[in-house]
């Protein structure tokens, strides 16, 4: 997404230069490609900057500095590993190098302040900094639908908020995106998950491990780190290792199974997490 960014700053600073062109009052514009759908507002011209890749659609209108755009990954996401990977990997980065250009702190997680999209509830990134040389803000909601992975990008100046709310709202009410004809299992979940941190802040319940005789007889020792996904009621329903000595990796899976956790809430609503949990080995 690293163009998209680029494209944001230059884009907004072409808007606000731009002389005042006639709108059209009332009337709606309807988008339909390739599986995903939405509504915006007459006067609001719509770019598609799609590649191999990724779907990108980029609304603007002449007369105003705001950008709202819809980023959808084409591939389906499958299960919760490979939404957590993409949320690494695409998510975290998008929102950091947008809030740079704002000169805003990036947030380390969503905030409270959440997005309804259709059935769906998008934890979202809020930033406020400067865009040009005009105060704005930025909203960026990481959302699955469809089991593909969307970002849903709102940039504004300030001056620009009751103008250009209409056009972002209509999106957001309006947006579809056509499930792939043989859904995951894991389709269902996926839209109310949210990949966490390290997850010992929310325990509430850590049994230690068993220290395997085996590791022990080969003086192996050190820390082991697992991945979890605990679900809404705060039980752990995966733990794999992922680093640590392999004779101890078991035992560390084995007793974060038994680990207990609070229930996490997003958006009001109880949902499933991912994180890591450490345990450390040492010969005495």
């Amino acid at each position: 997404m690293k163009a998209t960014l680029l494209t944001i700053a230059l884009v907004l600073a072409a808007a606000a230069r731009a002389p005042a062109a006639p709108r059209t009052q009332g009337g709606v514009e309807h988008f339909s490609k390739e599986g995903v759908s939405f509504d915006y507002p007459a006067g609001w011209a719509l770019e598609d900057k799609s590649t191999a890749v990724q779907q990108h659609v980029v609304l603007r209108r002449p007369d105003i500095s705001a950008l709202i755009m819809v980023v959808a990954r084409r591939e389906p996401l499958q299960n919760m590993e490979q939404l957590f990977a993409a949320r690494k990997s695409v998510t975290e980065p998008y929102v950091e190098s947008l809030a740079r250009q704002l000169g805003a702190k990036a947030p380390d997680s969503p905030d409270s302040q959440c997005l309804s999209v259709g059935e769906s509830l998008a934890p979202g990134y809020h930033l406020a900094g400067r865009i040009g040389q005009e105060p704005g803000k930025a909203e960026v909601y990481p959302v699955v639908k469809g089991q593909r992975l969307l970002h849903l990008v709102y940039v504004r100046h300030d001056k620009d908020e009751a103008a250009a709310a209409p056009a972002w709202k209509s999106l957001v009410e309006t947006l579809k995106v056509e499930p792939p004809a043989n859904p995951s299992p894991e389709a269902a979940s996926m839209s109310r998950v949210v990949s966490g941190g390290v997850l010992n802040g929310t325990l509430l319940s850590k049994p230690q491990p068993d220290y395997p005789i085996t590791a022990k007889r080969a003086r192996a020792s050190g820390t082991v780190v697992v991945r979890l996904t605990v679900d809404e009621k705060g039980e752990v329903v995966s733990a794999q290792a992922v680093s640590g000595h392999t004779l101890l990796r078991a035992a560390g899976e084995e007793a974060a199974r038994r680990a207990k956790f609070s229930p996490t809430m997003l958006c009001g609503k109880p949902v499933k997490v991912t994180g890591v949990i450490t345990y450390n080995f040492f010969l005495r």
